[in-house]
């Protein structure tokens, strides 16, 4: 079987019954009411929406948009196409004062009066020059940062948002007896492209299992509103920084790379077929061991007292 064959979903509607069971049958099972999510107005939260408007019906699901300083204007817009297509309601929290009060905006400047595209261009000038000939921006971050001050201070810049909302997600959550839902998809997940205890955390996910790749033509099958699925994947973390950019990779490369390696396919044959060097293959391969502990409970030291 080729590598693109495992990647095609060959009956969308069966695996949407599945998903959707598998949201209904948890909630069911831990007891709880029904489910919230963070709506950001990007695919994987979008589809996650439908998926679980259908299991449980839109009265039993709740979406918080959760923006910032540094949020797109059209994140918005895209959310709130969401919640009206799902006849939802959605709650509007802003990050900002909690952020100010913390310092967090004292690492970048202000964007006060500055256009939108030029604070675009600023961030992805700033991303690229931690790039070198021996590792990506991207694998540092996932590094820590190394002995690199201003990289470490980037680092937590961003992080801290995905954790407020997390925390912000519990505590509605909890309120209502409602299960968090988690947007994650598989390339994010292996790959270490989301945040530890922060959109990391949830109750579920039911996007665990599926590629980006796949995860597009679920929403072309459930018929997500075209601006989602046309605009390109970004964490809307920074002014213009997408996925893509992050990774270095596009999604279709990535996908193949990644399901080539989970059905154990030769590197020489992977490469082929996603049409990448050999340099590509060592780099997803590095992303998924680095990014371990982020897939997995807090390191224990073991059985101690024996």
């Amino acid at each position: 079987m080729k590598i693109k064959e495992k990647l095609t979903i060959q009956d969308p509607r069966a695996l949407c019954v599945k998903l959707e069971a598998f949201i209904k049958n948890t909630v069911e099972e831990y007891g709880r009411e029904g489910c919230i999510l963070g709506n950001s107005g990007g695919i994987d939260s979008a589809l996650v929406a439908f998926l679980a408007v259908r299991a449980l019906g839109k009265d039993r699901v709740k979406m918080l948009f959760l923006p910032e300083r540094d949020s797109s204007s059209d994140s918005y817009r895209h959310a709130l196409e969401v919640a009206n297509a799902l006849d939802v309601p959605m709650k509007s929290i802003s990050l900002t004062p909690l952020l100010r009060k913390m310092g967090v905006y004292k690492l970048e400047p202000s964007p006060l009066f500055i256009p939108r595209s030029i604070q675009e261009r600023y961030v992805i000038n700033k991303h690229k020059k931690y790039d070198d000939d021996e590792s990506t921006t991207f694998m540092k971050t996932l590094k820590g940062g190394g002995s690199n001050v201003q990289l470490r201070k980037d680092i937590a810049y961003y992080r801290i948002k995905h954790r407020l909302r997390m925390a912000i997600l519990y505590y509605y959550g909890e309120m209502e007896n409602y299960m968090v839902l988690g947007t994650s998809n598989r390339s994010e997940k292996m790959t270490g492209l989301f945040i530890k205890y922060g959109d990391g955390a949830s109750d579920l996910e039911p996007l665990a299992g599926l590629y980006k790749t796949q995860v597009y033509r679920l929403a072309e099958y459930l018929k997500l509103p075209r601006s989602i699925i046309e605009k390109a994947p970004t964490p809307d973390l920074a002014p213009g920084l997408t996925d893509e950019q992050t990774l270095n990779l596009s999604y279709d490369r990535l996908d193949t790379i990644l399901a080539g390696l989970d059905m154990g396919v030769k590197r020489e044959d992977i490469a082929r077929e996603a049409g990448v060097e050999m340099s590509s293959i060592d780099y997803v391969e590095e992303l998924i061991k680095v990014s371990w502990h982020m897939r997995n409970l807090p390191l224990e030291p073991g059985n101690i007292l024996t």
